[in-house]
């Protein structure tokens, strides 16, 4: 009964979107026209043409910011110019209100705006800087356009239908999950769903799978021809695969992968930092560079966005569901979206065998230490409620760490209470059938709905460890599959460590994260801004040549961290340390019929 529900609405889904507003229809309309036939001044050259507007449309908005970055973006600071026309092509007075806002004088004469925004890739902005995989980007090979980062929206038409023409070098590929009208036009049944569809244009390969009933295509634009969509899928082919086992049905008929690959040199002239991937209902959008150490992890990246299917998607609050471009709304549930979609897309791997156990646990490990580095006080809500502001900005990408393993550790205490009869993906498939795409779970109440849908023991777990910041007590609950844990021992990695974690803040500045006791005795305190390091400038840029240099000495000698505490920069000294691993887990071998039940529950999708 699951399986067919679900599979109805996605059928409801796709004959509504098929609906358009008729051409003589009185409803506004609102048409957007990106010319990147010559694309050589590095802008976007964006045509608006409108009708049968009224007063209340008269303001036209730049997101502020968008679903699934949960920062502060401000795409309006991107606008060089901005003119309004009536249909005379004579201009329409139009007023900036702020950052994000043009009021037009007469709405009801609009026809047309045009207007030049720059791409974000290389804008250099300092204060929230955008991420290269949350902008937009025009390179010689490719162009990459998150719909929000070039096209607005007029207040009140949030959820009227757009449409979009683009043209471009006839000789290169389009991927989108946008519905085709025509050779290049494209619609989105509201501004919601154009904001949620990415476009990557450019000389791209491309290769297709099925998992279920989902065709899945990937799009490559790289400058290494052995980095292409064929060796892409061939990589994630198995990953995929395991999620229609951990899914068990289709809830969408087809999904884009939309990548563009870097080499070193364009990455650092943009200026990026960070790479990544965001995700689309129907697609993600991934920049990275061909480096090796990218490419190891690319799999992963995509098993999470992948799974952004279920969440944000089909479960989700009113907060996402009528979502706020304007004003930054954070929402209490980001480790539902993040925390559990990341554990998912490890726990899946597992469970179909495309990774075995110990590397599984090896994850759980990192995603430890990792948490180590950030703030513990500070729990998965407040994270969640304060992710736009920049003490939110500096915790967030613990969501990945902290919130997956909190993750684990409820699976693995649900299939305890039940006795091996379900964990925690079967209460999230039986969330994702009670709500779904079109009814949001109520953003003050979801806590209790799923202690609810599960026992007492949840509700308590829930208000130490996601309402709260109580230490997780994951020692205990993977001991019940038959893991020993140790603290902390000295690496078998001779190689010297500078005994100090860095993260980044709002400026895109290394700062220190997790200070070591160490780092402490030598002067240093959480939240420095790390200058130089053995005397080398160290930035997102150098950090790793740093790092390399590092690598090349011995542990025990002599080194200096030159850093920035308020207007003041201090030299500290400090002497290389050896490798210290956190947070180790050994399997035992002699189980217990109990854990015997639970580690086969645990890695079987129940």
């Amino acid at each position: 009964m699951k399986k067919i529900t679900l599979l109805f609405s996605v059928f409801i889904l796709i004959s509504c979107s098929s609906e358009i507003v008729k051409e003589n229809s009185t409803e506004p309309k609102v048409s957007f026209h990106i010319d990147l036939t010559d694309h050589s001044d590095d802008l976007f050259h964006v045509t608006v043409t409108t009708n049968n507007l009224s007063e209340k449309n008269s303001i036209y908005n730049f997101p502020s910011t968008v679903p699934g970055t949960y920062s502060v973006l401000d795409f309006g600071r991107l606008v060089k110019s901005f003119n309004a026309y009536d249909e005379n092509g004579k201009e329409i007075k139009v007023e900036k209100l702020s950052t994000n806002k043009w009021q037009i004088e007469r709405p009801r004469d609009l026809r047309k705006i045009k207007y030049d925004i720059e791409d974000s890739f290389d804008a250099g902005i300092e204060e929230f800087p955008i991420s290269p995989m949350c902008g937009s980007g025009i390179e010689e090979n490719f162009v990459a356009i998150n719909t929000f980062a070039v096209a607005g929206y007029f207040e009140g038409l949030q959820s009227h239908p757009v449409q979009i023409e683009v043209d471009y070098n006839p000789e290169w590929e389009i991927g989108t999950a946008l519905y085709k009208k025509s050779n290049n036009i494209y619609y989105a049944e509201t501004y919601d769903h154009f904001a949620d569809s990415p476009i990557l244009i450019g000389d791209l390969t491309v290769a297709e799978t099925f998992v279920n009933d989902i065709s899945v295509k990937v799009y490559v634009s790289s400058p290494d021809t052995n980095f292409n969509a064929e060796m892409v899928l061939s990589l994630a082919e198995n990953m995929l695969q395991s999620a229609s086992g951990f899914i068990g049905y289709s809830p969408v008929n087809e999904y884009k992968f939309l990548m563009c690959v870097l080499d070193e040199e364009a990455y650092a002239r943009n200026g990026l930092y960070g790479t990544g991937a965001l995700e689309h209902s129907y697609s993600s959008l991934y920049v990275t560079t061909n480096s090796p150490r990218e490419l190891n992890g690319l799999k992963n990246t995509m098993a999470h966005e992948f799974l952004h299917i279920l969440t944000p998607l089909f479960l989700h609050s009113e907060i996402i569901h009528t979502f706020d471009f304007e004003k930054p709304t954070p929402s209490q549930h980001i480790w539902l979206y993040e925390g559990v979609t990341e554990w998912a897309s490890d726990i899946m791997q597992l469970r179909s065998g495309v990774m075995d156990i110990d590397t599984y646990m090896q994850t759980i490990s990192g995603k430890l230490r990792m948490n180590d580095r950030f703030d513990q006080s500070i729990s998965l809500k407040e994270m969640a409620l304060t992710s736009y502001g920049i003490s939110g900005y500096g915790n967030f990408l613990n969501f990945y760490e902290k919130g997956a393993v909190t993750a684990a550790v409820l699976d693995l205490l649900i299939l305890d209470l039940s006795n091996g009869e379900r964990g925690f993906r079967e209460i999230f498939l039986s969330l994702l059938e009670k709500y779904g795409k079109y009814k949001p779970f109520s953003e003050q109440n979801f806590f209790e709905t799923l202690e609810k849908e599960t026992y007492p023991e949840v509700g308590e777990f829930i208000a130490n460890h996601i309402v709260n910041s109580n230490p997780l007590p994951y020692k205990e609950y993977f001991d019940k599959v038959g893991f020993d844990y140790i603290p902390e021992r000295l690496s078998e990695d001779k190689r010297p460590y500078i005994a100090i974690n860095m993260g980044i803040n709002e400026r895109s500045e290394l700062i220190t994260m997790g200070v070591t006791d160490a780092a402490k005795s030598w002067g240093l305190e959480e939240g420095d801004t790390v200058l130089e390091i053995i005397g080398k400038r160290t930035t997102l840029e150098t950090i790793r040549e740093v790092m390399t240099k590092v690598r090349e000495m011995n542990i025990g000698d002599p080194f200096s961290i030159k850093i920035k505490r308020g207007s003041e920069e201090i030299l500290i000294n400090g002497e290389l340390q050896p490798i210290r691993e956190k947070h180790i887990f050994i399997s035992r071998d002699n189980l217990t019929e109990k854990e015997k039940m639970l580690r086969q529950a645990w890695t079987t999708n129940l």
